[in-house]
């Protein structure tokens, strides 16, 4: 069985080899699924990234989200512990740790999201993920256990197994081009 590090370098590496239009048509689904969804509907406050690379884009559920009232946090790092932070317009972010897009601000806003969209290199069908190898967002859940968590892919993300670790945080539910997933248990 191959190992999560080799698994998340062949994963990143099918993921920049997208196109352009390949990333937008496949991020423009994905958009149009989680606007449709319960999840998204019922949440007040909703957890974003800002895509790196070729990750899937948000950009139009933030900007829905706005038009809605919706609270929205992008994360910051601050050191080996990541914290979201509400924003309210795109140019309150900066360009941060990993060369990521972070909210400028150092103080956490109103609360924190309900729900959270986690960005992954490569997720299983229970809900296992492999992201860049850090351990952020596996330290933010294990401190905020009551979020919601929605990882985002594109189909071709999706393996049948992850090998995973004890600290690993398990997503709730899935969202591809395809549709949702719930993740059972």
């Amino acid at each position: 069985m191959e190992t999560k590090a080799q698994i998340r370098k062949q994963y990143k590496n099918k993921r920049e080899k997208l196109t352009e239009t390949e990333t937008a048509l496949a991020s423009e689904k994905i958009c149009s699924v989680i606007l449709e969804c319960n999840l998204y509907k019922t949440a007040e406050s909703i957890g974003f990234y800002y895509p790196l690379g070729n990750e899937v884009r948000l950009n139009k559920v933030v900007e829905q989200a706005w038009q809605d009232g919706k609270k929205t946090f992008f994360p910051k790092v601050q050191g080996d512990n990541m914290e979201f932070y509400e924003i309210s317009d795109f140019s309150q972010l900066e360009e941060g740790y990993f060369h990521v897009m972070e909210p400028v601000k150092t103080k956490v806003g109103n609360g924190e999201p309900k729900l959270v969209l986690v960005p992954g290199v490569v997720f299983d069908q229970e809900g296992n993920r492999a992201g860049y190898g850090k351990g952020y967002y596996d330290r933010y859940f294990a401190a905020h256990p009551d979020c919601l968590r929605l990882g985002t892919a594109y189909e071709m993300q999706l393996v049948q197994n992850l090998s995973t670790e004890p600290q690993d945080i398990r997503m709730q539910y899935l969202v591809t081009e395809k549709g949702i997933i719930e993740i059972g248990g």
